[in-house]
């Protein structure tokens, strides 16, 4: 999508926006629950160079809208994925609620941030609203959430955190630097990433978090906490890291669980590759099951039979074999958790409903779900990049 760009008339935006959202929302009010975070200050102060600096100075009041109401985590949750695309519109969502209206699924995982490093909808915090990271993919965030609480549905805001194309294009210093060009890296797709070391990304993703959890998403998981993992990686530019790659993500993750667990108590949960239940180190993109866990209510390994290369755990095509892989990940991660006494239910797993490596029938997605069943674990999250699910096995 085209990226919004701030007109010179953005002081009077952000107000007539503002206006909109008390009065549009209508019976959809909102809890302000930001904090001193100001990662992308410099969009907002207005400078000689600012379109800021050309806007008619206008007192804006501060928006206090009424709170909302979240609903608390299932024991177990049961979700599916559905994109903001999706999310956004009531024919992409059909599919979506007629499996919610079974009795398999309590839950939905939807979209806050993309791979676009775009919302999936307008932002009420005045900062990010001023940075233009918002989009309106969802016109009605309020409504769509009031919808699904009022089915008893628990709704989880995912963003993906390091990989983000749009951020850097205001703050490029906190993108990874490419040594041959001394400009952002770019992966062999052409995505971006994040310093994860840097406390401005940090902050910027905590003001996304709560800014998320104050229109109704009930829990932030966070996707995509971790460095690249594929191209030209020794073109990445580490020589003012102060750490190495586990701990820079275990600083990132003590960080966000101070903010957002700790002082703004809302759950969380962290994506994690699927072979880091098994691996001894960090895979080299400094995601450590141990040091992760501590700081998220739960971790989420993307345990797709697909994604693992042929011949793991013994089988030429992982992929024909989902109750296996399955059962041998977990039961792996669950041995790495009680090493440092944490219970194997703080592993929420995501399971594939998608043709890759194998075509994935009824019987393959339910085998998943029974072998997760089998090693303890009632949690799971549904993945289809379509986010087209198999009924028979899911409503």
């Amino acid at each position: 999508m085209e990226q919004e760009k701030p007109s010179h008339k953005l002081g009077i935006v952000i107000l007539v926006v503002m206006v909109l959202v008390v009065g549009g929302f209508g019976l959809y009010g909102h809890a302000t629950n930001f904090n001193h975070h100001n990662a992308l200050a410099t969009v907002s102060e207005p400078t000689e160079s600012s379109p800021l600096s050309q806007s008619p100075q206008v007192q804006t009041p501060e928006v206090v809208p009424p709170p909302v109401t979240h609903i608390t985590t299932p024991d177990p949750v049961t979700a599916v994925y559905a994109s903001g695309w999706i999310a956004g519109t009531k024919s992409g969502m059909g599919h979506i609620f007629d499996l919610l209206s079974g009795n398999k699924l309590n839950a939905v995982v939807i979209d806050i941030k993309d791979a676009t490093g775009r919302l999936s909808y307008e932002p009420l915090d005045p900062t990010l609203l001023a940075s233009g990271v918002g989009t309106k993919r969802i016109a009605n965030l309020p409504a769509l959430i009031s919808e699904l609480h009022a089915k008893g549905v628990y709704v989880i805001g995912r963003i993906e955190v390091f990989q983000d194309p749009y951020y850097p294009t205001i703050h490029p210093e906190d993108a990874l630097q490419s040594i041959k060009t001394g400009s952002p890296w770019k992966d062999p797709k052409g995505n971006l990433y994040l310093r994860a070391d840097s406390p401005d990304v940090w902050h910027y993703t905590e003001r996304i978090a709560e800014d998320a959890y104050a229109q109704g998403f009930d829990e932030i998981n966070l996707d995509y906490v971790r460095f690249p993992s594929d191209g030209n990686l020794s073109d990445i530019d580490e020589s003012t890291f102060t750490k190495d790659k586990e701990h820079t993500i275990e600083d990132f993750f003590a960080d966000v669980d101070a903010h957002l667990r700790g002082q703004d108590h809302i759950p969380l949960s962290a994506d994690i590759f699927g072979l880091t239940l098994s691996a001894n180190d960090d895979m080299g993109i400094g995601q450590k099951l141990e040091l992760i866990a501590p700081h998220v209510d739960y971790v989420c390994p993307m345990i797709y039979p697909s994604h693992f290369a042929n011949g793991s755990y013994g089988y030429k095509n992982p992929a024909e074999h989902p109750y296996d892989i399955i059962h041998t990940s977990l039961t792996a991660g669950i041995a790495k958790l009680k090493a440092i006494t944490i219970p194997e239910t703080k592993l929420r797993p995501w399971l594939q409903d998608f043709n890759l490596g194998a075509i994935y029938t009824p019987d393959m997605v339910q085998a998943q779900i029974t072998a997760t069943n089998d090693v303890g674990i009632q949690s799971w999250l549904m993945w289809d990049p379509r986010n087209l699910y198999t009924s028979s096995v899911l409503k």
